[in-house]
Parts: C-alpha cells; sequence; structure tokens
C-alpha cells in the first residue's frame, strides 16, 4: 500500500478502512505501515506477528484481515477491550440487531446521573447535558443486565456512541471540557456506527477474526504466553516520552463504565500498569532508580546519567517542579526489559518494526530512537536501521514550554533477529 511517509505514523487513513474505523485514537500509526512492513517480512500461512504495545489493535486487525495469526498485549483494560470488539467472528453481523434492541431500550430508560461518585459525577457532566448522560447510562445499566454483558462488540459500540454524544472536543488526546463540538442524540449516534460496522462486517462475514488473533491484558515485559523462536514479524509504537498520558487520554471512558472512580483509581487501575513515559505515572518508581539504571546496557549511563543530572538543576529553577528526571531510567529499563522479551519470541531473519519519537523535556533533548538502536544492538539484534519519517512537535510549541534546539522527529526503527 502505498502513502505518503509522513502518514506512516498517524491514524489520518483509518477512516478509510474497514474494521480499523471502528474506534481508534490519533496516538496510532496508519494500517498502511502495518502492511508494509507485513509485505517485506514476505510472511506465509504459518507466519504469526506481535505487538507489543497493541493499542486499539492496529496491527492485530490488519494481521487478521490478511488471514494472519497475530498475538498482541495491552495493559490499558479499556483499550483492550476495544481491540477485542474490533475482532469479528463468525455470526458477529447478526448480533449487531440484539445489541441495537438493548441500547435503544436502556435509552429510554434513563439513568439519575446522581448514581455517579464524586469524581466521574463531576468531570462526566461537563462533556455531556444531563439528558444524554441519563440516557447513555441507562443503556450501559441495560446492557450490563443482558446476555451481552462481557460482549466486547458492544462495548465497543457504546463506547462509540458515548465519543459521539459528548459536545466536548478532544483536545490533541485529551478531552476538553470548556470546548466545544457538534453532538449527536445517543440514537442518531447508535445508528449512525451501526450503519458503518453492518457495512464493513458484510466484506468479513466468513472470517473469524477471534481464532487468528490472541490480546493478553497485561505489559509485554512479559511474554511467557508466547515461545521462543515462533514470531515472523514484530510492528509496534511504544509511548513516547513526555507525549501522551495513555490513563488520563481515556479518563471519560474509565469514569463512565465505572472502571476507575476517582483520580487515584486511575493511577491504581491503569497507570500503574503502563510503561513510565509522564510524570503522572511516577507513583511506586521514585524509589527504584538505581535498580533500574543497572538493567540498561552500561553503554548508555554516560549519556542517561547526564540527562538526568541536567533535568534535577532545570527542575530546580523551573515553576512546576515536574520530575522528568525520574522518568528516564524507568522508561529505558521498561523498554529494555521488552525488546529482550521480543527477542527471545522472534525467529531468525524476522523482523522488528517500531515507530518511536525523539522528546525534549525542559528543552533537554532525549535521542530515544538512537537509544532504543544501542539497545537493540547490545541485546543481539542486527542490520538496524533508524531512518527519519517526519517532523512532530512543532504544532505544541508554547511560550512556557521548550521545545528541542534541533527540533523532534518520528523515525521507524528496523532490525532483525
Amino acid at each position: 500500500m502505498i502513502l505518503d511517509k509522513q502518514k506512516l505514523p498517524t491514524n489520518t487513513t483509518t477512516q478509510y478502512h474497514a474494521i480499523h474505523r471502528w474506534f481508534n485514537f490519533i496516538a496510532g500509526f496508519s494500517p498502511e505501515f502495518v502492511w508494509n512492513c507485513c509485505e517485506k517480512a514476505n510472511l506465509d500461512d504459518d507466519s504469526k506477528i506481535l505487538d507489543p504495545f497493541a493499542g486499539c489493535g492496529t496491527t492485530l486487525v490488519e494481521a487478521c484481515k490478511h488471514g494472519l495469526r497475530c498475538f498482541g498485549y495491552e495493559p490499558n483494560p479499556f483499550f483492550c477491550r476495544i481491540t477485542q470488539g474490533k475482532l469479528p467472528f463468525k455470526n458477529c453481523l447478526e448480533s449487531l440487531e440484539t445489541i441495537e434492541y438493548i441500547l435503544l431500550n436502556g435509552f429510554q430508560n434513563s439513568q439519575e446521573i446522581s448514581i455517579l461518585p464524586d469524581a466521574p459525577f463531576k468531570f462526566l457532566t461537563q462533556l455531556f447535558d444531563q439528558q444524554t448522560l441519563s440516557s447513555l447510562l441507562g443503556a450501559k445499566q441495560v446492557l450490563l443486565k443482558s446476555d451481552f454483558k462481557n460482549s466486547e462488540l458492544a462495548f465497543l459500540i457504546l463506547s462509540k456512541v458515548l465519543d459521539l454524544c459528548s459536545h466536548s472536543q478532544t483536545d490533541g488526546i485529551y478531552k476538553a471540557p470548556t470546548s466545544k463540538k457538534q453532538s449527536k442524540t445517543p440514537e442518531c449516534a447508535l445508528k449512525y456506527i451501526l450503519a458503518i460496522l453492518r457495512k464493513d462486517l458484510l466484506l468479513f462475514k466468513e472470517n473469524n477474526f477471534k481464532s487468528l488473533a490472541r490480546l493478553f491484558e497485561h505489559s509485554s515485559e512479559n511474554m511467557s504466553e508466547i515461545e521462543k523462536d515462533t514470531i515472523s514479524l514484530i510492528v509496534t509504537s511504544p509511548p513516547y516520552l513526555n507525549n501522551f498520558d495513555y490513563a488520563e487520554m481515556t479518563r471519560m471512558y474509565l469514569y463512565f463504565w465505572g472502571i476507575a472512580n476517582s483520580w487515584s483509581e486511575i493511577t491504581n487501575q491503569v497507570r500503574s500498569k503502563l510503561v513510565v513515559n509522564t510524570t503522572t505515572a511516577l507513583k511506586g518508581h521514585k524509589d527504584k532508580q538505581d535498580i533500574y539504571r543497572e538493567k540498561i546496557p552500561s553503554i548508555l549511563y554516560s549519556e542517561l546519567d547526564y540527562i538526568v543530572y541536567k533535568l534535577q538543576e532545570e527542575r530546580k529553577i523551573r515553576a512546576g517542579k515536574k520530575e522528568y528526571n525520574l522518568l528516564v531510567y524507568p522508561y529505558f529499563f521498561q523498554m529494555t526489559q521488552i525488546l529482550k522479551e521480543c527477542y527471545r519470541v522472534m525467529k531468525r531473519n524476522a523482523y522488528i518494526n517500531i515507530m518511536i519519537a525523539d522528546s525534549a523535556l525542559y528543552g533537554i533533548h532525549i535521542s530515544t530512537p538512537q537509544y532504543l538502536e544501542v539497545i537493540l544492538q547490545k541485546i543481539g539484534f542486527r542490520e538496524i536501521k533508524c531512518q527519519f519519517i517526519r517532523k512532530r512537535g512543532h504544532r505544541w510549541l508554547l511560550e512556557k514550554r521548550d521545545g528541542s534546539q534541533i527540533g523532534l522527529g518520528e523515525y521507524h526503527l528496523e532490525a532483525l533477529k
């Protein structure tokens, strides 16, 4: 699939792809990137694909659409359920009629918004008018009392309805309560998403994606479910340092579904399971800095130690006093562990493809792609290539935020086992 390479690390084309378009976030790469990697790897019917950061399932869905077996790891409980919902099964099309009936009935059986705990009440009432929120809560209650209470497809559909019914715009990646966008009624939103699902499912009604894909709801630091030397291709995009808080970006859904009912529960239920990439995720990691450092390839010590020192010094004079210095060791420790696991499960001559970016914390540049390149080499990977894909971060420069002196970019790391 031919695509401008600057769009490869974005989700801008997912709206044109069946199933992918059911649910996606801006923080994701394109289906074209996945398939380009598949074509280069010369896969056969026995090949297995892995994404250790599955997110909303782009790699898994694309693999399944081409009849390839695949594995994914996603510790965010919301993303995990969404990805499961994007894996159709035989007779999936027939279940839509029942799901539609359940949700329409739920819209008519509104629930008092006062049933919400304090934090969800305060947040969700800023994103929805009260009547709409009452209808959505009614749909959730009726669904959870039905035989489809464990249906990942129904979960996806109502989550998508939730997004379409919010009158608040997504600012970058986070719901901004003070912004405005055109919202749909629950009934119109449901009709809209079901029309898309029915059209897409007609194309794949004979396929059983569930039989091809396995998704595990935990960190890929441990991929013991996969035997060594079995994976033919890895396509993934890890969190970027200080880019998005992947717990915060799903707060609307976490609160609505009751996965978390407070800011502290978001940390305990979601953030604690993710790779440390933001200062909001440092709980439980602050006192382990020396332990993490020891398990990073020693060849990186001098550069990472200097970065940590500079960030410590900057923190002393910065108003926000963000603990960026505490992100460096845990991030590269966890990435080292995950890349070691990737190496273990990969076949000889298998490719790993990583979409990643550098960053600038307090204006101090961190060459994440180059450091991961070193880690790949120390683990044993060969023929490592690091290709610049596009500039990034220029849209978010603010007077109060320091950018990198050399600019930021996204890179495609590729290597062979």
